[in-house]
């Protein structure tokens, strides 16, 4: 029997109550967005006591309806453009990334919002209470960092109330990515299947899907247009709500790549592109601030690598910083006679330079040049090719900005360690380099004994380094820095003054660096430290995240390009206790 069928028997008060009951019951079996327990679970969780109470079992019934009926409408909405796409044959609008979006795992309606928090919660109790799974050795060290890395996010997450972090944005993307292309047996994928369901929800709630308008997206369109328009104040009435709509139908939706953005099933924003030049991006007023435009601005850089224009008016103060803080360069102001509203305007420019440098290597040494700035690039290259061959590919990547330089750092490398007399013949700068690339090691012992050579030191482009080690879960690595980085703490210090300004241009570092000790300390270090807030690491990223928090509300001095390296300080004493 069909869904509708079970649920006019859940209604009919002819029929005995364990009837109706049962009917319920199949009624979910016909439409379980979430999965049977747990779309279960949610609806007699907000109705009340379904087998008994009559009232309980009937709203339990509305609000699968509900539900049932949002996800009829993005279904059908769905096919029509597909539809569309199959007529004109060369067009595509819709993408893998979208058909994922829509078939996943999510629960459609109203109150997404409420069943995915409560599904949510429910599958991290049960996650929790379960060890990690017996992984052969060969894959364990990537598993453990891709299930610390979700599970920092989700426990962030749920730790919000239900409101993602904005530094972990980009982070569950990638995780999701990860999970996805997972390829693992029993019992192994079950604990990373659970892990998956809880991210594809996460996202489904707090991330937008970004995909390509077509011609029945143009209402949508306006209305965005329009009430993101009308919170501008200053702005000139040019033209009638229906003439904007007819303008936004047979102008600009022919003229420009336009990208959409979706959220909890609604249009909250767009961005179009003609050319080179973003001539518009907006976001609905209720839902700025979720990083709807940061999504579309993202497209947009990637349908135009090589650069990006727009312009804003001057008064738009807030769109200024926007833009500014995305690294988009101030080109020139205008008087506002080259706009219809006659509005003073300020032309900006975006080079390209968010993107980290991609290399493609002839041997595997090669994929660590592109770990250090420009300005090192001879030193680097020189210690690069004097490298052993390493076994292995470098293992994944973290991203760090450094002046005006993008680092893409392997997470791990597999290179052997070169003989003591090789370093002799290295200059001070190149043994420099040879350390920070080592405390990137596979073996925790080599990454003491390199970090050791440079915990010492400063230069903005050995920070990095630093700092990555914190979220390790050798707990005898941690402690070394935090006795070193004695003067953290000490306001306007060196180290205060120059982890601050690192950490300033890398939030998103050290969001993924405190999910990951929050996780490693919940993991193996809890008995040893019952108090989070006594763990070495955590007492690091609070004293760190100090720092760039004075170091974001103060002007820093000077350029930020960088000088020519200097020596590194004297480190202090480190214990030598080996690690775990």
């Amino acid at each position: 029997m069909s869904f509708g069928t079970y649920a006019r028997r859940v209604r009919d008060r002819n029929l005995p109550y364990g009837a109706r009951y049962s009917a319920l019951r199949c009624a979910v079996e016909r439409y379980m967005p979430l999965g049977f327990n747990a779309t279960w679970a949610y609806i007699t969780g907000r109705a009340g006591n379904v087998r008994t109470d009559e009232a309980a079992l009937i709203c339990a019934l509305d609000v699968l309806e509900v539900s049932r009926k949002a996800r009829q409408a993005e279904l059908a909405e769905f096919a029509c453009r597909r539809g569309a796409d199959k007529k004109q044959r060369h067009s595509r609008t819709v993408m893998e990334e979208e058909i994922r979006y829509r078939y996943g795992c999510h629960w459609p309606g109203p109150d997404a919002h409420e069943a995915t928090l409560r599904t949510v919660t429910a599958l991290w109790d049960e996650h929790t209470r379960l060890p990690f799974p017996d992984v052969p050795p060969a894959p364990k060290g990537g598993l453990v960092e891709l299930d610390t890395s979700i599970a920092g996010v989700i426990w962030t997450y749920l730790q919000r109330k239900g409101n993602l972090h904005p530094d972990h944005r980009r982070l569950l993307r990638d995780c999701l990515a990860d999970l996805r292309g997972l390829r693992l047996s029993f019992p192994v994928s079950s604990g990373f299947f659970r892990l998956r369901k809880m991210a594809e929800l996460i996202a489904h709630d707090a991330l937008p899907l970004i995909r390509l308008s077509w011609a029945g997206d143009a209402a949508h369109i306006a209305e965005v247009f329009l009430a993101a328009r009308a919170q501008m104040t200053g702005l000139p009435h040019l033209r009638s709500d229906e003439q904007t709509r007819a303008w936004v139908s047979d102008v600009m939706l022919p003229a420009s790549v336009v990208w959409i953005a979706e959220l909890h099933g609604r249009v909250a924003g767009f961005a179009a592109l003609r050319d080179d030049l973003l001539e518009h991006l907006y976001v609905t007023p209720d839902a700025q601030g979720s990083g709807i435009g940061t999504a579309l601005l993202d497209e947009t850089k990637k349908a135009r690598p090589g650069g990006l224009g727009l312009c804003v008016f001057q008064q738009n103060t807030g769109a200024r910083r926007f833009y500014e803080r995305r690294r988009f360069t101030l080109m020139e102001e205008g008087d506002g006679s080259d706009n219809e509203e006659n509005l003073p305007d300020a032309r900006y420019r975006w080079r390209g330079i968010d993107e980290p440098r991609q290399v493609e290597p002839s041997e595997l040494n090669e994929s660590l040049t592109c770990a250090f700035p420009d300005v090192l690039a001879h030193d680097v290259t020189a210690v690069v090719n004097a490298l052993p061959t390493a076994r292995h590919t470098p293992s994944a990547s973290f991203r760090a900005i450094v002046g005006d330089d993008s680092l893409t750092i392997p997470a791990r490398i597999y290179n052997p360690e070169p003989a003591p007399e090789a370093l002799g013949g290295l200059s001070p700068l190149r043994r420099t380099i040879l350390h920070c690339i080592y405390t990137r090691h596979h073996d925790g012992y080599v990454r003491r004994r390199h970090l050791r050579q440079i915990i010492g030191s400063l230069e903005p482009w050995v920070l990095p380094y630093i700092v990555y080690l914190i979220g390790e879960y050798v707990v005898e690595i941690v402690t070394d820095i935090q006795t070193s980085l004695g003067d953290l703490n000490i306001a306007d210090s060196p180290a205060h003054r120059a982890f601050g300004r690192f950490l300033a241009d890398n939030p998103g570092l050290l969001a993924l660096i405190d999910q990951r000790v929050a996780s490693y300390w919940s993991c193996y270090h809890r008995w040893d430290f019952p108090r989070l807030a006594d763990y070495p690491g955590r007492l690091l990223v609070t004293a760190m995240r100090a720092a760039a928090t004075s170091a974001g509300s103060a002007p820093v001095p000077g350029s930020t390009r960088l000088r020519r390296p200097q020596p590194p300080r004297a480190a202090a004493t480190i214990p030598q206790t080996p690690p775990s």
